[in-house]
């Protein structure tokens, strides 16, 4: 066979071969509407999107920023000292330079006490007078302890007469001390006022 004719044989085939690629490509469609943007529309279906976010979108509500971490003075639990980056210890900030310790509260107001607590006896039984004793000899009232039970020692046995001590020398009958000789335990030397030293009378001169 010629070559020529080969040549020729090659390049029909070549051409058959480009002709049958070219049909089995799909034909191209246009696409549109909201699939056709890169991001899509926004909700009104309409507007196509500037972004993935939507910012241009009609109602766009931005997203809240993420939380930032806290740090410094602000991510203490009180803060920092004036003027300082120090962390206080406390609400006051004892530790930070040049402390002025806080003022002492101030102290609580006194009572002010009146009526019958604010005196020294309390009151009359009639919850007004003022007592000027301990027993409110004063207040209205006040019963009078007369006869031997206002006595300091009591009475004689008479019943009336006031004694002026406790054994009530004073009163009629009463017993007298016992003196001289007769009230010494062994009496008196003979014909004398010297009292015995002991039964005997070993003290006593002998006459």
């Amino acid at each position: 066979m010629d070559s020529t004719v080969i040549i020729v044989l090659a390049i029909v085939l070549l051409a058959l071969i480009i002709l049958n690629n070219i049909k089995l490509l799909p034909s191209s469609q246009t696409v549109g509407g909201c699939a056709g943007t890169q991001y899509g529309c926004c909700p009104d279906g309409i507007t196509s999107k500037m972004n993935i976010y939507g910012t241009n979108c009609s109602g766009y509500v931005p997203p809240p920023p993420p939380p930032q971490p806290i740090g410094g003075c602000a991510g203490t639990i009180y803060g920092c000292c004036p003027n300082s980056t120090t962390p206080k210890m406390n609400t006051y900030g004892t530790n930070c330079p040049g402390y002025p310790p806080p003022p002492p509260p101030p102290p609580p107001p006194s009572p002010v006490i009146g009526g019958c607590s604010g005196t020294q006896y309390g009151c009359c039984p009639n919850g007004t007078t003022a007592k000027t004793s301990a027993q409110g000899t004063n207040c209205p009232n006040y019963p009078l302890i007369g006869g031997c039970a206002g006595t300091q020692y009591g009475c004689c046995p008479n019943g009336t007469t006031p004694k002026t001590s406790a054994n009530g020398s004073n009163c009629p009958n009463a017993p007298q001390p016992i003196g001289g000789c007769a009230g010494t335990r062994y009496g008196c030397c003979p014909n004398s006022t010297i009292p015995k030293y002991n039964s005997q009378g070993s003290n006593c001169q002998s006459t």
